[in-house]
């Protein structure tokens, strides 16, 4: 029976681009090696107590439930989704291959899979499923509310219709096989990332009240409060400069900016970054910003990073983070449309 699982990559979506890019899931535990001969979750937990053996017992056993789910439950042809973190999208797809470790890897574990779609608004999903994204675990299965029969409405229709009458709350989880009770626990069972859950609420409001070219009102506001001079262009073909920005008394200081903002959901690509070197030359630029709330392709990537001294990359955490850090100075028409609290919350345990 198909299944839906999460497999993160990374608590701050250090592996997402190299998960797409190389269409394999990376869930992280890069202290933990070769688990290819472990059978069984008593195994993996066998193995975790060798290897690390000042970790607590309650930690090791989360830990080898997640890692056997990985290694040993999740099948061919299950449906798998990657929560990300550098845009407010899911990838989801199709698992491929089985367990594979490469002690030579960045990455370690992996299995590959055929990515159906990369960055799938998580707007698509209504709450209950949204809830479930945000579990805290690095690998859990999704089995209440129909979640894999809307999954995949999702991906063949763009729109997540809901529990089915009469089934909400019931796991669609299969039967055991052989007799044998799976004590392994689904993503509605384990502690929700409320950070996140905010976070992500944040950002549909950010995509609804700056739609277009008002995310780069947006941004401008926030670089004006943390003492730039800000010029932005009018909406309509800016010939890559949505932004400029300069520091100094009247903005005449060395430090200036060209911003160019993509506030679509896809991934800018190489000729976005090419553009952006062009303005930064065109206009006597120091350093050029990209702002990208889809994030950035693996080729866009590799170019911003050759050109580490010159351009810079915010994709969503980083203008959540911005954000937060001007809020208090914002306009009250900004905040009006951004009404935000702060609230303190005891932390709890990450991901991998």
């Amino acid at each position: 029976m198909t299944r839906l699982w999460i497999v993160r990559a990374g608590a701050h979506g250090e592996r997402e681009l190299a998960s797409i890019d190389q269409s394999k899931l990376f869930p992280g535990f890069l202290e933990v090696g070769d688990l290819s001969t472990c059978s069984d979750r008593d195994a993996v937990l066998a193995y975790l107590q060798e290897v690390m053996p000042d970790e607590g017992k309650n930690r090791l056993r989360n830990f080898a439930a997640q890692l056997n789910q990985f290694v040993n439950q999740i099948e061919i042809g299950d449906f798998v989704v990657m929560p990300r973190k550098v845009t407010n999208g899911v990838a989801i797809g199709v698992v491929t291959g089985e367990y594979k470790f490469d002690a030579n890897s960045d990455f370690k574990h992996s299995r590959t899979v055929e990515w159906k779609e990369v960055s799938l608004p998580r707007d698509t999903f209504k709450q209950d499923l949204r809830h479930s994204f945000g579990a805290f675990m690095t690998i859990c299965q999704i089995k209440r509310n129909a979640a894999l029969d809307r999954v995949q409405a999702a991906l063949a229709t763009g729109t997540d219709p809901g529990p089915l009458l009469g089934k909400q709350g019931q796991s669609s989880k299969p039967q055991p096989m052989n007799g044998q009770e799976d004590d392994e626990a689904d993503a509605e069972d384990y502690q929700t990332d409320i950070e996140d859950i905010a976070h992500q609420q944040i950002i549909s409001l950010i995509k609804s009240e700056f739609a277009g070219h008002a995310l780069a009102d947006l941004v401008a506001e926030i670089m004006r409060v943390e003492g730039y001079t800000t010029k932005v262009s009018p909406p309509g073909a800016d010939g890559g400069v949505d932004i400029l920005a300069a520091g100094g008394t009247l903005g005449l200081g060395e430090d200036r900016i060209c911003v160019q903002v993509k506030s679509g959901d896809g991934a800018a690509n190489h000729d976005v970054v090419l553009r952006l070197i062009g303005s930064v030359s065109n206009t006597q630029a120091q350093t050029g910003l990209l702002v990208s709330i889809g994030g950035v392709n693996a080729v866009a990537q590799k170019e911003l990073d050759n050109n580490f001294f010159k351009l810079r990359l915010w994709q969503m955490p980083d203008l959540l983070k911005a954000l937060f850090r001007t809020y208090g100075e914002l306009s009250d028409e900004t905040r009006a449309k951004l009404p935000l609290k702060q609230i303190w919350a005891p932390m709890t345990g990450g991901t991998n």
